[in-house]
């Protein structure tokens, strides 16, 4: 693992790389190493545990998917996906760390969560001891909203001055990229936690702090 850690480091020293790429790169390797952590443990197959293990391995995929897609230049569709991304870690992260067994029961029998995205942030926060979800959910969601639901800062991005060019600015890709990876440190460390895996918790913070050391400027 310190040898692909040291990998991503290098990574960014690469001058000839352009910024996206260098972050894209830097994504792939934190979901590379997080896996790494993950996959050769052993867990329960009780109805939480289930539930967020499916919440994770979607969130992998949506991950890749917003790499790919900001690869292949969709970046309105790139944008598009991160707030189902972000929902899926504020659901999985909520079951995870403030959810009844009943209210687990209700969401797999019937899909459904009788909490809204605002309440379920201030209950990951307290019972995380934490001031960040219900902070990100007040600075982010009307943006989210908007780029899913092809709202006005979607449908901006689709001019160039009066030409119908697509206009993302890197540093918006950027964002959309960390936030993503972001997400993906965050649902997977209480998960681990929980189930008593504190070395393999500790891990990911590790990932973590590396992977922002290597996103900054030198």
């Amino acid at each position: 693992m310190i040898v692909a850690l040291l990998t991503l480091l290098k990574v960014r020293k690469n001058k000839g790389m352009s910024a996206i790429e260098n972050d894209l790169n830097l994504a792939e390797g934190v979901a590379t190493e997080i896996k790494r952590v993950i996959t050769p443990l052993k867990y329960p197959d009780d109805e939480w545990s289930t539930t967020v293990a499916a919440f994770i391995d979607q969130a992998f995929e949506h991950h890749a998917a917003i790499i790919l897609l900001v690869r292949s230049a969709l970046f309105g569709s790139a944008f598009a996906l991160l707030r189902s991304l972000v929902e899926i870690v504020f659901r999985g992260v909520w079951i995870a760390a403030c959810a009844t067994d009943a209210e687990i029961k209700r969401f797999r029998e019937k899909d459904g969560i009788d909490h809204s995205f605002g309440d379920m942030a201030k209950a990951i926060d307290a019972a995380c001891g934490i001031d960040y979800f219900y902070d990100l959910k007040k600075r982010s969601w009307a943006a989210l909203n908007s780029y899913t639901h092809t709202g006005i800062l979607q449908l901006g991005r689709r001019f160039t001055g009066d030409k119908l060019n697509p206009s993302y600015k890197d540093e918006e890709k950027i964002e959309v990229i960390r936030t993503g990876t972001t997400m993906l440190l965050l649902i997977v460390r209480p998960f681990l936690a929980k189930h008593g895996h504190k070395n393999e918790a500790v891990q990911i913070d590790e990932i973590g702090r590396r992977w922002v050391a290597s996103s900054k400027k030198p």
